[in-house]
Formats: structure tokens, sequence, C-alpha cells
């Protein structure tokens, strides 16, 4: 399903007329999509988002910050010799370790530099802080642009680095959200009931139908029933498409052989 069929889908389910424009649905799709997307994707580690982000290692810096989409690393990867990665390309996996065993196992890490043999992941904060305005000068002044606070996820990298190096990192990535320009993601595309039983659950809230003093209150019961019997199928074809079916194959779980009755 795109954009608009699931925009279409949940009007109808919620009763909400499609003829006319209601400004207060309009203005919560964004955050609906946004709170489906997030518990999907919390809920259900689909092998299809496991993907690869490639970044450039400069010395002889140790702190290196990962690409915002980055949710999770489950392997990191540097390459030599440096430059993009091609044919012959050989990848080196350095060790990971919690940020303590990296400080105490290279507590100098710049006093001998080469490929990295350990790494850690941490995070860094940037505070709120504003810049000058860089669009052209008007009459009157511009205010100075403000930069919100940022949390960021940080590969931290012992020894430090000799020279430029390419890097992969691989591991769970946030795909881009449901929207008018991005009208199609993979979830609506292969799960599309998930998602709309999803949004479903958050829509009922909107309308008021949460709780023991609301019109219905068995209606976002129902809807997050639905979600959780649809989630626990797709997990288990989530889990043969990684090849964690029964002894690890991709095939879905075979009844046990029962004995034949004596006559």
């Amino acid at each position: 399903m795109n954009y608009e069929e699931v925009v279409s889908a949940l009007q109808v389910l919620g009763a909400i007329p499609r003829n006319s424009e209601d400004s207060n649905f309009q203005s919560l799709i964004p955050t609906m999509f946004a709170y489906a997307e997030g518990r999907i994707y919390r809920d259900l580690s689909f092998l299809a988002t496991d993907a690869t982000e490639v970044i450039t290692l400069v010395p002889p810096t140790t702190d290196h910050e990962l690409p915002d989409n980055v949710l999770s690393v489950r392997s990191v990867a540097i390459l030599t010799p440096s430059g993009p990665p091609a044919s012959n390309s050989r990848r080196h996996y350095p060790e990971r370790v919690s940020p303590e065993a990296l400080d105490m196992f290279w507590p100098q890490g710049s006093l001998k530099r080469g490929i990295p043999k350990m790494y850690s992941i941490k995070a860094t904060r940037r505070a709120a802080d504003s810049a000058p305005n860089p669009n052209p000068p008007t009459t009157q002044p511009l205010p100075p642009l403000h930069i919100p606070e940022r949390f960021l996820l940080v590969l931290n990298l012992m020894p430090a680095l000799d020279r430029f190096y390419t890097c992969e990192i691989y591991g769970s990535i946030q795909p881009q959200p449901l929207s008018e320009i991005n009208p199609e993601t993979y979830v609506t595309r292969y799960y599309s009931e998930l998602f709309i039983a999803c949004c479903m659950v958050f829509l009922t809230g909107y309308q008021r139908d949460y709780g023991a003093s609301a019109d219905d209150p068995q209606r976002a019961m129902s809807w997050e029933g639905q979600y959780q019997a649809l989630k626990n199928g797709i997990a288990l074809e989530v889990g043969r498409q990684r090849g964690e079916g029964p002894g690890f194959t991709a095939l879905p779980p075979a009844p046990i052989a029962q004995q034949p009755r004596s006559p």
C-alpha cells in the first residue's frame, strides 16, 4: 500500500468522511505514522532493515560519529587498502568491548598508531547553541539560528588511526518514514495489515476510545489484540528470513509425526 491508500483506509476504518477535510486528522498523520513505525521496528527485527553504512575514518581521531539513521551496530569492518570498497579490499574486524575495557586496554592509543583492533560504542551530547544566520541580510537584522541539543552515537576505535580508512558499519538502519514524498516503505509494502492495525491503535486514542469512560472502550483493545496477533505471525516469518527457524533453517515449524495407533 502507498501513502494515499493507507490514509484512505484509515479514514474508512475510523469513520472519517473522505469527502471532507478533517484538519485535526490531517495534522495527526505524521505523528500516527511515527507511532506505528516506531513500535513495529522495535518489536520486529526485519532482515531488510539491516544494511551497511560507509563512513571515512580520519586520523588521528579515535572518536567517529555514526550516521543518524544507525540504530544499532552488529559489526564494524575497516577496509585496506585505503579508499572506496573494491573487489580487492580486505576487511579487518576489530573486537567490540565496553568503553571501560577500551580505556583499560588502550590508555594511550596514540602511542602506536595503526589499524584499530578494538572498538566500543558510546554516546555523546551536543549542547544547544546558536549560529549566525546564513540568509542574505535584509533591512532588519536576522535572528541567529538555534541549534537544538543532540545526542549521537560514537564509534570509539583503538589504537589511533595511522591513515585514512574506509569503514563499513553493518547494523539496524532506521528507514525513511512514510510520507507524501516517500509514499511507500518496506512495512507498508509487505506488511500493510500490521501497519494499519498499529495506526488504528493510535487513531482510537484520537477518537477518545482508550479508556473505560470512552464511547467504545473495547475498540482500542480490539485493535491492540489484532496488532499483537499479526505481529506474532510476522515474527515467525522474520525469523525464517534470517534462517532462525527450526534447526536454523528457513522452513516453518513442522508438526511432530505421531506414532500410528495399533489396531
